[in-house]
This record gives C-alpha cells, sequence and structure tokens, in this order.
C-alpha cells in the first residue's frame, strides 16, 4: 500500500503553492520519490526544474508507469515545454483533466 492517499503534488525548483495542503518536490528526483511511494490526486508541475531533467522527463515516467492522475496543472512560463506536457498527457491519460496556468 502506498504511503498518502490523494496526495497534492507541487513541483517547481522556485516557486511555491499558495496553500500549505500541497506537499512540495524540488526537482526531478524528489517527484519521482513521492510519485512512487503515494497516492498522487492532483500534480501542479513546472517544466524547468533548474536541472538536466525536466517536468517533461517527470510525465514521461508517469506515462511509462502508466500512473494515471487525476488532476494535472502545468504551471510553467516556458511556452513549449507546457505543450510537450500537456500534449503527452491528453495522449497516454485522455481522462486526466488537464490545466494550465501561464505564467
Amino acid at each position: 500500500m502506498k504511503g498518502i492517499k490523494n496526495m497534492f503534488l507541487y513541483v517547481d525548483d522556485i516557486r511555491n503553492p499558495i496553500s500549505n495542503s500541497w506537499n512540495v518536490a524540488r526537482n526531478y528526483r524528489e517527484a519521482i520519490t513521492l510519485i512512487e511511494n503515494n497516492n498522487i490526486q492532483f500534480l501542479s508541475l513546472d517544466h524547468d526544474l533548474g536541472e538536466r531533467k525536466t517536468g517533461y522527463d517527470i510525465a514521461k515516467f508517469i506515462v511509462e508507469k502508466g500512473i494515471e492522475i487525476k488532476q494535472i496543472n502545468i504551471h510553467s512560463a516556458n511556452p513549449v515545454g507546457r505543450d510537450n506536457i500537456i500534449q503527452l498527457i491528453k495522449h497516454y491519460f485522455p481522462n486526466t483533466v488537464v490545466t494550465c496556468d501561464k505564467i
């Protein structure tokens, strides 16, 4: 059985979520560890994480492992990265609600 049920996960190397109800990951490795060990209900994802691995790499991991998340928000200032994540998630998980905060 996984750890926290219905976890809200916010992935960003700089920004903070607007609420304390979010668990925060600052890089790819932290995000993957939380995704592997918890039931993520809502994921808010930045593309540029200040390292070689990006939010797109996190999205690819989710797809490769078949981890369907009910709702994913992309909060990235990188328009190409944001669109790539959205297209990937919508293609493989058509029932996932995908929203976008343009920064």
